[in-house]
């Protein structure tokens, strides 16, 4: 009998040890074993349940740092791996120090002896732990989006041993890394629980012998006001407090170290360096994300923030005049979802497609819940067979009190318009284009189509929302100047249209019309600057064709742009040649940006409201790796599933990844022409068994041959552990340094180069943006699960 393959069934056994209950359990769970297994069962129970009263003392055998520890009446030196192990396993042995807990405690993973034979181990079977080197390469750095940390002194780097009795009556050994009159930063053990705003009391073990004083030795009252994790270990965290005791010892004992000569520690600047990192994370994040923001005053759409990625997105809510109806995704009844009292988040599932007649476009938009199942199988066959079928997740959430506190300190004179906006929805295109045939696949239900007219856009009003660029850059190519004259207009449909010029520049005109327009965008029309013939009878400005690109709602205004046809490159020349001469007597039409502390605002809002899971991948001599994603607090439902898959504390990209970070993402990371977006689904099985992570199952949606294969995986998934379908949207990174601020990193450069440099490099090496999306439910809803 080998003794591993009853570990676990003595495991079992093990706290029963010593209850009337134990025969009885142990001829119960060993009835189909052999008598012989049933007694060495017994005897190993009864071995590792034999009181041990031998010190523990683990210095120079373990990989880490060996604090002194009374347990049982004894002193122990233990490190924080087997301070964690020791309360993890002590309930097992009934809270006793017996021989099994004995030997735990000396069979730690970090123990020399047990790293020597594992190594040992791995030469002879020639390879190591399949997924090591992945899941390493596969744990980011955790950004909290939104929430800077600042300071209102300096802090030293000064590191010192402590003594912390926490709230349960634990002592907990610990180690500053920096400290402050007010505060500092400790290492302790993980196995403890941290609770945050929970009170603390201090012993400066260390310090008290240098410098006796009571408040030292006796202890200072902290409060514990975050939690963070070691990304160099996970035996042991980081503790943030704040003294909540009025004593000068730590600023006196602080004071005499600093004049002592031999004093090494330095003043911090870690809080600056800290928020012009994640300010330059967060601002990679607006230029690259999909996300359409819109903000709301009630039922009134106020403002759309525009991002370098969501164009797309807002043009596709433009209808043939160019006009944006996206307000019209927002009726009376889905606001009343989407705004429910009390409620600080809700979303909403749309399908959405158009239709052109007449040279017109038609907007259909429904979600699940507005339809019977008749009418949405009726609704996909309608829209998923054309090329605007668009499915969006609408997430919308109130805002509060603590969003208003936040503006008033970053746009103080917008806060009265700011303080009327009480939502903000983020829309986001989940459509997955290779999904359509399992729209498709439902039968076609026999009803008419006359069912889905409710579902029907009407045209007016247009959306009145402001549109707000996020790079706060100008959006004109070139500059408008003011010019009024009368133009004459050849329409291919309409025929002749008499207008007049209110703005031009060399490559558009703006023209207001004395007739209304029925045309539509793209439209091609033959323009004459009748006013600049007049006045040179040889200028080529007779019968240009010029491309409407926006008509006004009432439309009796158009806009124009000249075609790129090679006898318009002359006109274009000559209409700069006319602006250059005459540059005193025209008026230069300004582009009206929108004020940055609006902007700021409107970002705020946004990074305090993630609907995705922003990440970015990190080239480091050839090898790739997820270095940082962003994130928000409560967690959201995919940042748990991730976090599951990470053991419970760090966010593991393993699941979307696995061990093929580099075919997965080669396409959008290889140096030469990258694609510009790489849009993929996958289907992830956590498989988990006792509570622990057994294997991780992903399939991209393009392995599986039909939905019948997708609905086997799904079906098997969901018996054993947790299922979800991930949407993976990644873009290029290039030059992502220009996003650090660069007067704040010339100020960082002159306070601390080395850091300065690292960050930098840090963002050199960035080459590729990433976001996930949980669709989970839209997906099961497709293939009918």
């Amino acid at each position: 009998m080998k003794q591993d393959d009853y570990q676990g069934l003595i495991e079992q056994l093990l706290p029963l040890s010593q209850t009337p209950k134990f025969e009885v359990l142990l001829d119960k769970l060993t009835a189909n074993e052999p008598s012989s297994a049933k007694l060495l069962i017994k005897m190993e129970i009864r071995r590792l349940m034999t009181p041990c009263n031998r010190a523990i003392d683990l210095r120079g055998k373990v990989d880490g740092e060996c604090h002194e520890y009374s347990l049982h009446g004894q002193k122990h030196w233990l490190d924080d791996v087997a301070i964690n192990r020791y309360y993890d396993r002590l309930p097992m042995y009934n809270g006793q120090l017996t021989q099994g807990l004995w030997e735990d405690l000396h069979n730690t993973p970090n123990n020399f002896r047990v790293k020597h034979e594992k190594e040992k181990q791995r030469q002879q079977q020639g390879k190591g732990p399949v997924s090591d080197a992945s899941q390493s390469a596969l744990l980011p750095e955790k950004l909290t989006f939104g929430h800077y940390l600042s300071r209102s002194e300096s802090r030293i780097h000064f590191a010192t041993q402590v003594l912390i009795t926490l709230n349960t009556g634990h002592e907990v050994h610990g180690v500053t890394s920096d400290l402050s009159n007010s505060g500092c930063r400790v290492r302790v053990p993980a196995a403890f629980d941290y609770p945050p705003s929970s009170e603390v009391v201090v012993r400066f073990t260390t310090l008290a012998q240098t410098y006796p004083d009571p408040d030292l030795e006796q202890g200072l009252s902290y409060r514990i006001i975050g939690v963070d994790d070691n990304k160099d270990s996970t035996s042991n965290v980081w503790l943030r407090l704040r003294l909540d005791t009025s004593s000068d010892a730590i600023k006196q004992a602080l004071e005499a170290e600093m004049t002592a000569p031999d004093f090494r520690g330095k003043q911090d600047g870690e809080d600056k360096l800290l928020t012009l990192k994640l300010q330059s994370y967060e601002q990679s994040f607006l230029h690259h994300t999909s996300v359409l923001p819109l903000y709301f005053a009630q039922d009134k759409m106020e403002y759309v923030l525009q991002t370098r990625q969501n164009q797309e997105l807002w043009a596709y809510w433009h209808d043939n005049r160019n006009q944006p109806v996206i307000n019209h995704l927002f009726n009376t009844e889905r606001l009343s979802l989407l705004q429910l009292d009390g409620a600080s988040t809700s979303q909403l599932l749309l399908y959405c497609f158009s239709v052109e007649k007449n040279k017109q476009r038609f907007f259909y938009s429904a979600s699940p819940s507005e339809m019977s199942e008749e009418e949405r199988q009726l609704f996909w066959h309608l829209g998923a067979k054309r090329a605007s079928w668009r499915v969006f997740k609408v997430t919308m959430s109130a805002i509060n009190a603590t969003d208003i506190e936040r503006l008033q300190d970053v746009s103080p004179d917008w806060l009265n318009t700011l303080k009327t906006l009480t939502h903000v929805a983020l829309v986001q295109d989940v459509t997955h284009a290779d999904g359509r045939r399992s729209y498709l696949e439902h039968p076609k239900p026999q009803c008419s189509s006359q069912v889905l007219r409710r579902f029907l856009h009407q045209r007016n009003p247009v959306c009145r929302a402001q549109l707000i660029s996020s790079d706060r850059q100008p959006q004109r190519r070139e500059p408008r100047y003011a010019y009024r004259s009368e133009v004459s207009m050849v329409h291919a449909e309409q025929g002749p249209l008499k207008g007049q010029l209110i703005d031009f520049s060399s490559g558009g005109l703006n023209v207001t019309l004395t007739q209304p327009f029925q045309g539509a965008r793209d439209d091609i029309v033959s323009v004459s600057l009748d006013a600049f013939v007049n006045i040179d009878p040889r200028a080529p400005l007779v019968d240009m064709p010029y491309q409407v690109i926006r008509v006004s709602p009432k439309r009796d205004n158009i806009q124009l742009k000249l075609t790129t046809e090679s006898p318009n490159t002359r006109r274009r020349q000559y209409l700069r040649r006319l602006i250059e001469h005459n540059q005193d007597k025209l008026t230069v039409l300004d582009e009206r940006l929108p004020d940055p502390p609006l902007v700021w605002a409107m970002h705020q809002l946004l990074l305090t409201r993630l609907t995705v899971q922003p990440y970015f991948v990190q080239r480091d001599n050839g090898a790739l790796s997820v270095s940082a994603v962003g994130i928000n607090l409560p967690p959201s439902r995919l940042h748990r599933f991730l976090e599951r898959a990470g053991g419970g504390r760090q966010l593991s990209f393993y699941p979307v990844f696995g061990d093929k970070i580099l075919t997965r993402t080669h396409e959008v990371t290889r140096p030469s022409q990258p694609l510009n977006e790489l849009v993929r689904e996958y289907f992830v099985w956590i498989d988990i068994q006792a509570d622990k992570v057994r294997a991780v199952h992903t399939f991209a949606d393009s392995e599986f041959e039909s939905d019948d294969a997708r609905r086997k995986f799904v079906q098997l998934a969901q018996k054993g552990g947790t299922f979800a379908v991930i949407r993976n949207r990644m873009t290029p990174l290039t030059h992502a340094e220009q996003d650090i601020e660069p007067s704040q990193l010339s100020a960082l450069l002159k306070r601390d180069t080395h850091k300065a440099r690292q960050l930098e490099d840090e963002f050199i090496s960035l080459c590729a943006y990433g976001e996930l999306v949980d669709v989970t439910d839209e997906v099961l809803m497709r293939l009918g699960r």
